[in-house]
């Protein structure tokens, strides 16, 4: 049997037509020292052996590349780094085991599926680098999430709060419309969630999508489904948040997990747009509540609806008539109800939005914190929210203050070993830690908001930075410190 071990640098030029590294049958392709084995404008075939623990296998170029197998195919690390809108298309299913890092182009599933291990995930998705298919397949991962709080395994985009111990959840994102008796179309997006442990969960759910994904859906209009067989039937759960800047839809008090998508709601002719709520507490006994609609189709009435922070659920509490004569009206109409409210903690209040034929849908929530001291000059200390962003602190804060804008900007990513990073939407001194990909400490560092932080003489790997409340980072060293991997090229048509 042929056994090839790749530790040297090979670098053969290119040419303009597509060729391809391929392993003939009998063929056995053994990589060690950690290489990365570029393949520029090529398809990968492996018709013998691959079984690499080590490396990565980097797809560069202009010209689209495909990979093939005829029998079970595994990467430990894969990077995308197409230019030109040049993508990689499977042509198998595929296995990976730490990461799928995107630096530029598109991963298409072709109707293949990609099986993460339960501690590899994606990097580097964005609105133009990302994984689709318009002909089916799915991205999967197994995890043990736990007791989980804003989980997200494989970084797949499905956020999981719950209080019940969920223990194992197999997550597989598919990129393709859904449709079933309840919902004529979805976004180009889906989650199919299983759970060990998959009743009473009252879980939070958060799912995130791209702009590109919409399918026509109106976006500021989306809202959860969920079918709990296989997508014949479908039940729209509505949202409690959402946000159009970081594209997500979030449900609370999810029993159970199932198929899940986004769509706008099917009483498309019925309700509002534009709708802005806000709270206020100006006295210890009272909230005032807002709220602003631009466009009213044939509306009925408003219910507000509270929940305090010691009860379970919304209860209603006071009905309010629309001022759209007839129900229908296209210019912004302004309504204002003050509710019975002494609780000292916090309180949350959304709209039920009831049309003409008792459909009806739910507003954003918002908290208003209780009245826990007197502020000078007749001022509150309540807090209005927009969407689910929420600050670390009651000081007040006006119906026209946009949310927290949380964000990590890490420069430059790759790196060789020297980078930085600042935070952005922290309100006080921070503690950020750097792992390495195996959880072991490197580093810690104190820094505030937007805050340029220096980091130097990293050795070459593959870090985690992670920073209270925000979405781990990953970070790539190549050629830092001591003991950087090879780099091996191959060209066209090269047979192992």
């Amino acid at each position: 049997m042929k056994k090839i071990i790749l530790t040297i640098i090979i670098i053969i030029l290119y040419s303009q037509v597509n060729g391809q590294l391929k392993i003939e049958t009998g063929a056995n392709l053994v990589v060690a020292g950690n290489p990365t084995i570029v393949l520029q404008d090529m398809n990968f075939v492996n018709n013998g052996h691959w079984g690499p623990d080590v490396g990565t296998v980097k797809f560069v170029g202009f010209q689209n590349s495909s990979i093939s197998s005829s029998n079970q195919l595994g990467f430990y690390m894969m990077d995308i780094a197409k230019t030109n809108s040049a993508k990689v298309s499977l042509n198998n299913n595929l296995g990976i085991n730490v990461s799928i890092n995107f630096i530029s182009g598109q991963l298409d599933l072709n109707g293949n599926n990609i099986s993460l291990s339960a501690s590899g995930y994606l990097t580097g998705e964005t609105e133009l680098n990302r994984i689709t298919s318009t002909n089916g397949g799915y991205i999967q991962i197994s995890q043990n999430i736990g007791t989980p709080n804003m989980i997200n395994p494989g970084n797949l985009g499905a956020f999981i709060t719950s209080a019940a111990n969920v223990g194992v959840v197999t997550i597989r994102r598919g990129h393709v419309s859904q449709s079933g008796a309840g919902l004529a179309s979805s976004i180009n997006r889906y989650y199919s969630i299983t759970a060990e442990n998959n009743t009473n969960l009252n879980a939070t759910l958060r799912l995130k999508y791209f702009d590109a994904e919409l399918n026509g859906q109106t976006e500021a209009g989306l809202v959860m489904y969920q079918s709990s067989n296989a997508g014949a039937n479908w039940n729209n759960l509505s949202r409690t948040s959402n946000s159009t800047n970081a594209n997500y839809v979030e449900k609370i008090g999810v029993s159970s997990f199932y198929l899940q998508t986004l769509a706008n709601d099917v009483q498309t002719a019925n309700g509002v747009t534009g709708l802005v709520l806000t709270g206020q507490r100006k006295k210890a006994t009272e909230v005032t509540v807002k709220w602003t609609s631009q466009t009213e189709t044939n509306m009925s009435r408003y219910q507000v609806q509270r929940k305090l922070d010691t009860e379970l659920d919304f209860t209603d509490r006071s009905s309010v008539n629309t001022l759209a004569p007839g129900g229908n009206s296209i210019s912004p109409l302004n309504y204002q109800n003050i509710d019975a409210n002494a609780n000292t903690g916090n309180s949350y209040y959304r709209l039920k939005i009831i049309a003409t034929d008792n459909s009806f849908t739910y507003s954003d929530v918002i908290r208003v914190a209780g009245k826990t001291k007197s502020v000078k000059g007749g001022g509150n200390n309540n807090l209005t929210l927009v969407g689910d962003e929420e600050a670390a602190t009651t000081k007040a804060i006006s119906a026209t203050t946009s949310p927290i804008t949380k964000k990590i900007t890490v420069g430059p990513n790759p790196n060789n070993g020297n980078f930085w990073f600042s935070i952005n939407g922290i309100e006080k001194e921070t503690i950020v830690t750097l792992y390495t990909i195996d959880g072991k400490q490197i580093s810690q560092f104190r820094v505030v908001n937007l805050q340029q932080q220096k980091v130097s003489n990293i050795r070459t790997g593959i870090y985690l930075l992670k920073i209270p409340g925000f979405e781990t980072q990953k970070i790539i060293v190549n050629g830092g410190g001591n003991a950087a991997p090879q780099s091996t090229q191959l060209n066209n048509n090269t047979k192992l």
